[in-house]
């Protein structure tokens, strides 16, 4: 473990030395999210979230072998989360991209939680095969974005639990809708909150924090009950808030070089506080 916290902290350096471009858009969201923060505090900031994604990603290729005994060996959780998710099969997980991501739903198959997540495509078709047999090499059932309403409906059908992350930008006609976040309108997928009423099953959103020897610690962010009489609206709007606590106590363990206010959003009341990558709002897909 310590050669490979050695190995993070030697790519997140030297990368942090070479990306003008990520660090802009890194600068530009703390701007935007602590309006008046000093360049010495974005500096730490900055190189910390660096050093985070590096160790997730090292994270990662670490896990591929011996998978289940590693997690379970470096990987702890609140108790709160094991009794939550005991009493309430099928639920709705959601998290952020806010210390190791990818760890939260093989935490739970490797603790016996069967888990349904949604896997983006990200580089080429290779890369994202890759990836998904990593991901499901320990029994996580993974689904392809493109219609993954279905395989995620079948799961909570089914009595599994499913895994979203859930920060990134969501069109309208891709089932988002806006929300406040940081003060600042924020597109959103709907998906969490509309599953979670139509099957009347809440929706419990944990994140995992680093600890210093290498390991990882799952935190309970929040644990919100829901009805079929609930708001989509209002309770995404719980749920990025939720969010939004605790990136503000650990901005650094968020992914902060992400678009994240890549859209303005129409007729925006403070179009002035999106940062500097922000285009306006598109209308119909393209």
């Amino acid at each position: 473990m310590r050669g490979v916290l050695r190995l993070a902290r030697f790519i997140a350096d030297t990368v942090y030395l070479v990306d003008r471009q990520g660090k802009k858009i890194s600068r530009a969201n703390l701007e935007t999210m602590f309006p008046g923060i000093s360049e010495r505090r974005k500096r730490i900031l900055v190189k910390g979230a660096y050093r985070n994604m590096a160790r997730v990603l090292v994270m990662i290729f670490w896990m591929i072998r011996d998978t289940k005994a590693r997690i379970l060996k470096w990987v702890t959780a609140d108790e709160r989360i094991r009794a939550l998710l005991e009493s309430n099969r099928p639920c709705v997980t959601v998290s952020a991209h806010i210390g190791n991501w990818e760890l939260l739903s093989q935490t739970c198959v490797a603790n016996g939680f069967p888990m349904t997540s949604v896997a983006k495509q990200i580089g080429t078709d290779g890369m994202s095969a890759r990836l998904t047999k990593v991901r499901s090499r320990i029994g996580q059932e993974i689904v392809p974005a493109d219609g993954a309403l279905r395989g995620l409906m079948r799961a909570l059908k089914k009595g599994n639990y499913i895994g979203l992350l859930v920060d990134q930008h969501t069109h309208s006609w891709n089932g988002g809708t806006w929300v406040d976040f940081f003060g600042i309108p924020a597109g959103v997928s709907m998906t969490p909150a509309s599953l979670a009423r139509k099957f009347n099953v809440p929706i419990l959103f944990a994140w995992s924090r680093p600890l210093r020897d290498g390991g990882y610690r799952i935190e309970l962010g929040e644990f919100f009950k829901v009805s079929p009489e609930s708001d989509p609206q209002e309770l995404t709007q719980q749920v990025v808030s939720a969010f939004e606590r605790v990136i503000r106590n650990h901005p650094s363990l968020w992914c902060l070089n992400y678009r994240r206010w890549r859209y303005i959003k129409r007729n925006a009341a403070n179009p002035e506080r999106y940062p500097y990558y922000a285009r306006p709002e598109r209308h119909v897909p393209q």
